[in-house]
């Protein structure tokens, strides 16, 4: 069923200056913060009545249904058909009814001998996009048929949670009535929607002016907002800002985002003027804190509200060495040339704050000595001076945006090493594990596996806690398969730990069911083109060393899913999109005796290995929206692309091997940006 319904001295003067900070506000108790969240909850949208729409605009069912009694507001009315006749609904409790049939908001219930119907008087004449995707609630299953007038346009058998995708372009005519029918003893959801504008499917991978640079996601339990900061690429055509100054985009539901002012206090402003809010953590009195490299010191700014930034910084005199310093600014080590990407953690369990920061050790910085380390403070805000190294980098590319989290029982050290990315470019996310129960200062990282949990499309990704639960994100380049700076935000990405120790990554369920919008096509003997492989049941096996099989016709932005069972003689199994001549392949492939799952077109794209080469059954689930490529594995592994596609697909399966078979292959509508909370 669907689960539809962001030490040094300073003057006199400017001390007095950093004192006027205000006091840290206690965090009251609120029992809902610290409900369990759910995937609904992440996803929720509130219902909002529509205003009267007119003339050649968008028409959709609910701008009708939503906190509206009214017959015919915006076009549609609600009907029963029996006998033939249809006759208008009472509205009463919530629910319209009529001869055993009802609707209720998006949910249209039918019984033997009483269809529900939703009736869309055309207000103008001209030509419309009319779509949907009616799926089914209860029940086993149900017809649904649009008409228009007396005229059928189409019909559905409606036999399971995912439903169908209709979509049709019409000549309309003024007065005449278009009719969406559900038939048979059933519950059908069903939201279509009468589109005059005849607009153009908007991508999921959101941007910005100017791009996304480095993203800093935070989620407000509070608020229940994902606060997306990041840094500017100074790229902007409009509200141009300099290059790497923060910035704030902000997300009430997970998938859509606004641009947000932030602010530095004008009595107490941040002593750093461009990044002085990235990655956020709430302190242990809940106040909101971040932390940027100043050189030799990682500083601190502190907000109440998220949007209005402030200096953190109060003067002290260390007692170890008499100097003045400043709480919330974590000093580097002797031996420290500079430092850069703090970031700063709290654990309330230790009442500590862990800041781990790359540091170089030589003037040479990325081609000298370097590596990360830890610095950590107490409950009053001041940091140790002396450093714990964690992982030592020398000889490799720098580990930029690294982040401690701790999940489950075990600390957990992230970065992205520069050079790992698209073309030499900023990395792709890494990992390891530290030991259950051992704090993040006792784990010997340098002796501690790294895994990948991104190929090189992704570029320097963060996790943010989510409640008990943790997502991910980073920015896709701007121009495919191409070194630049900045790009596209990846879908949401839930990450999570396994028996193991080991990290997973999924598109969640409640995500996966808002962009699957109904069936379009599925693979069969009746509708490919076969090449080295045969079919039989639904499954494709490969025949002749190699094979394919190509689906008849060519679709738009898709969400495909399909079995695959690669066994450890095969090679490689998948699904291809083809456009213009230029094939992309989303594949698991065996090299080496190690298992890959990969996007790739020639020597362009990008994979992430499989830590257990011995598995050969997969589930590969594929959102292909436009030119970005995002796909999953066994709700385990997932792997992000910009291509060279633009979204007019021939789709297909490749296999090659002894062994290979692709079966269960499907293909459905991806929704897009703007419907899909339809």
């Amino acid at each position: 069923m669907k689960l539809k319904i962001a030490a040094v001295a300073l003057s006199a003067a400017c001390i007095l200056n950093v004192f006027a900070l205000a006091a840290c506000q206690k965090k009251e108790d609120d029992p809902d913060v610290n409900e369990k969240l759910t995937y609904e909850d992440l996803y929720r949208t509130d219902e909002v009545k529509s205003e009267p729409v007119t003339g050649a605009a968008l028409y959709k069912a609910s701008y009708g249904y939503t906190l509206s009694e009214e017959q015919g507001y915006n076009a549609f009315r609600y009907q029963v058909r029996a006998g033939g006749a249809y006759t208008d609904m009472t509205y009463a409790d919530g629910v319209w009814q009529g001869g055993g049939a009802s609707m209720e908001g998006g949910a249209m219930r039918a019984v033997q001998g009483a269809d529900a119907v939703r009736a869309f008087t055309v207000p103008v004449s001209g030509r419309a996009h009319v779509y949907g995707n009616p799926y089914l609630l209860s029940g086993e299953s149900a017809h649904v048929y649009i008409l228009q007038g007396d005229v059928p346009v189409a019909d559905y058998e409606v036999t399971d949670g995912e439903g169908v995708w209709h979509s049709h372009t019409l000549e309309l005519s003024e007065g005449e009535t278009m009719y969406f029918v559900v038939t048979g003893d059933a519950e059908i959801y069903w939201n279509p929607a009468i589109d005059y504008t005849l607009a153009e499917e908007v991508s999921l991978h959101h941007t910005v002016d100017g791009y996304y640079g480095d993203v800093h996601p935070f989620y407000d339990q509070k608020t229940g907002k994902l606060y997306m900061y990041y840094l500017s690429t100074g790229m902007q055509t409009q509200n141009v800002v300099e290059r790497y100054a923060s910035l704030l985009t902000v997300s009430d539901n997970f998938v859509q985002y606004r641009d947000t002012e932030l602010k530095m206090d004008e009595e107490n402003p941040p002593e750093q003027e461009l990044y002085y809010a990235l990655g956020v953590y709430v302190d242990k009195d809940g106040r909101y804190r971040s932390s940027y490299g100043k050189g030799n010191y990682a500083g601190g700014s502190v907000s109440d509200d998220l949007l209005v930034w402030q200096n953190a910084a109060s003067p002290y005199v260390d007692e170890a060495d008499g100097l003045l310093k400043y709480t919330w600014r974590a000093y580097f080590d002797e031996g420290v040339y500079s430092g850069r990407d703090p970031d700063i953690c709290y654990d309330a369990e230790s009442g500590t704050y862990y800041c781990v920061v790359m540091n170089y050790y030589s003037s040479a910085e990325a081609q000298g000595e370097k590596g990360l380390a830890l610095y950590m403070a107490g409950e009053d805000g001041k940091f140790s001076t002396e450093s714990v190294r964690l992982v030592d980098l020398t000889g490799r590319g720098d580990p930029e945006c690294p982040q401690l989290k701790k999940i489950g029982d075990r600390w957990y050290l992230f970065y992205s090493v520069y050079g790992t990315g698209t073309a030499g470019n900023v990395g792709y996310l890494t990992y390891r594990v530290g030991d259950a129960g051992v704090s993040p200062d006792k784990v010997d990282w340098n002796a501690k596996e790294e895994h990948a949990l991104e190929g090189g499309d992704l570029h320097a990704a963060q996790l943010c806690s989510v409640g008990d639960m943790f997502y991910m994100y980073g920015w896709l380049n701007y121009t495919p398969h191409a070194n630049v700076w900045g790009g596209y935000l990846n879908l949401a990405r839930e990450v999570y730990q396994k028996e193991d120790g080991l990290l997973g990554t999924r598109c969640d369920e409640f995500l996966s069911s808002l962009l699957n919008k109904g069936l379009v096509a599925s693979f069969g003997e009746d509708n490919t083109v076969l090449s080295g492989m045969s079919a039989a049941d639904g499954a494709f096996s490969v025949t002749d060393g190699t094979g394919t099989a190509a689906l008849a016709g060519e679709y738009g932005r898709s969400w495909i899913e399909a079995d695959i069972e690669l066994p450890a003689s095969a090679d490689y199994a998948g699904i291809t999109l083809t456009e213009g001549g230029v094939t992309y392949h989303v594949r698991l492939e065996r090299s080496g005796g190690e298992l890959y799952l990969s996007i790739e077109s020639g020597s362009a794209g990008c994979s992430v290995k499989l830590e257990d080469a011995s598995v050969t059954s997969f589930r590969l689930k594929v959102a292909a929206d436009g030119p970005f490529i995002e796909a999953y594995v066994n709700d385990e592994y997932s792997l992000s692309s910009h291509t060279r596609l633009t979204g007019s697909y021939e789709i297909g399966l490749a296999g090659g091997g002894a062994g290979v078979s692709v079966s269960s292959a499907q293909v459905c509508k991806l929704a897009d940006y703007n419907n899909i909370f339809d």
